[in-house]
């Protein structure tokens, strides 16, 4: 099997030749099989440039790619094709008896024939045949000997972690040939690939990044300025496209890896676990953030901790992150609790939610909420005072709603 480096590091392999590199066969005589002429000097050979990121492998029609089934020989004839350069386009006839030019593989093996690399095999090809390590391994091994330095090592490096191996599975030969072909990608682009990943893959899978660019014929879209929520979880994008870090824009803070962060790396895994848990992770937009007011509000009580007696002084942020932390913890807290586990999911789904420490109604009682801006609108959700307790305001409906329909609440936009 394909070592644990290899299994690690590369994206992934070529698809089959297209119709118009294959050309049309099918009205081609039978060819006699013969052993082309050998050159006296070898050409030399390259890696083809990949700076325009063609697809490497072709998905099924329902999109799956098929991880883990045997790289067959023909397929794998096709992608060294599309990895090297300076193959002899002319090659229309070849010694193997088991595959006639009809066939949409014979030009990618004919091609690869009149380097002379392939080794003599009784006149077949077997094309349908799983390709194991060993016989990869060994190709890689004679095609160093043509390439120049660079990718003679890397090509070097590989038939070394071959050796001896087994039959390749599509996703181990993957790996293999592009990291034969040196080719590279943003970490964005790696990022942004999840649109792309193959119908039978999941995230979970370690080469998912690898296989979904594998299957991508060039490099994903740029995405525009601004704030969007990719793979789960919140991230930043500058005017070149590239990940925000180590910054703060509005009311949220992202991390050296580019995504949104409390600041606590705890706190940041119970906001992905409650994401997760109240289905916002599937929704957009308002779904999304009722989704998580919902979870808050049924899934936690009013209860006074022994660190939450206090209340917070009017206008203050920076407190929400503590008082968030012990909401989780003790499954509940006060409105400064839930404003703030609330208010820090809501950021999470991409809302500029302000968590305000403030008063409500005309005996200026000390009360926490969250305000969220929209269409120069601003809309208050307070998970608190509605609570998921029936003997405790069970009918009031605050999720979204617009100041003095319900309660008075006296804060200060800016805040």
């Amino acid at each position: 099997m394909l070592s644990a480096a290899i299994l690690v590091s590369g994206c992934v392999l070529l698809s089959l030749l297209t119709e118009a590199e294959i050309g049309t066969q099918t009205e081609e005589p039978a060819q006699t099989p013969a052993t082309p002429a050998p050159t006296s000097t070898p050409t030399p050979l390259y890696i083809a440039d990949q700076s325009v990121h063609p697809a490497l492998l072709e998905t099924d029609d329902d999109g799956a790619f098929r991880p883990d089934e045997p790289m067959s020989r023909g397929e794998m004839a096709g992608a060294l094709v599309r990895v090297l350069s300076g193959l002899r386009r002319s090659a229309r006839v070849s010694r193997w008896t088991d595959l006639p030019a009809g066939d949409r593989r014979y030009r990618a093996a004919a091609r690869l024939d009149a380097t002379g690399l392939l080794p003599e095999d009784g006149g077949l090809f077997r094309p349908d045949e799983p390709v194991t390590g060993d016989e990869l391994g060994e190709f890689l091994e004679r095609l160093a000997e043509r390439l120049t330095d660079e990718a003679s090592q890397r090509a070097l490096t590989l038939a070394g972690e071959l050796a001896g191996g087994g039959d390749l599975t599509r996703r181990d030969a993957a790996c293999v040939l592009v990291r034969l072909s040196g080719r590279t990608m943003w970490e964005e682009d790696l990022l942004f690939l999840g649109g792309c990943l193959p119908s039978d893959m999941t995230r979970e899978d370690p080469q998912w990044q690898t296989v979904a660019d594998a299957v991508t014929a060039g490099s994903p879209s740029r995405l525009e300025e601004g704030i969007y929520r990719i793979d789960g979880w919140l991230y930043a994008v500058d005017g070149e496209g590239r990940l925000v870090r180590d910054e703060r824009i509005g009311v949220w803070s992202f991390g050296p890896d580019g995504g949104y962060t409390t600041g606590d790396r705890s706190l940041d895994d119970l906001l992905a676990m409650a994401l997760q848990a109240s289905g916002a992770g599937e929704l957009t937009g308002r779904e999304a953030l009722e989704a998580v007011y919902l979870y808050v509000k049924n899934n936690f009580e009013y209860k006074v901790t022994p660190f939450d007696q206090e209340p917070e002084e009017e206008g203050s942020t920076g407190w929400e992150f503590k008082r968030a932390a012990r909401f989780f913890q003790y499954r509940g807290g006060t409105c400064y609790g839930y404003a703030a586990a609330f208010g820090l999911l809501a950021r999470c789904l991409g809302e500029d939610a302000k968590i305000v420490a403030a008063t409500v109604n005309q005996y200026n009682g000390p009360h926490s909420f969250v305000v969220i801006p929209e269409d120069g609108t601003d809309w208050i959700y307070d998970v608190e005072l509605e609570d998921a307790r029936p003997e405790r305001h069970g009918d009031l409906d605050l999720f979204r709603i617009q100041n003095y329909v319900i309660y008075n609440y006296w804060y200060t936009p800016d805040w």
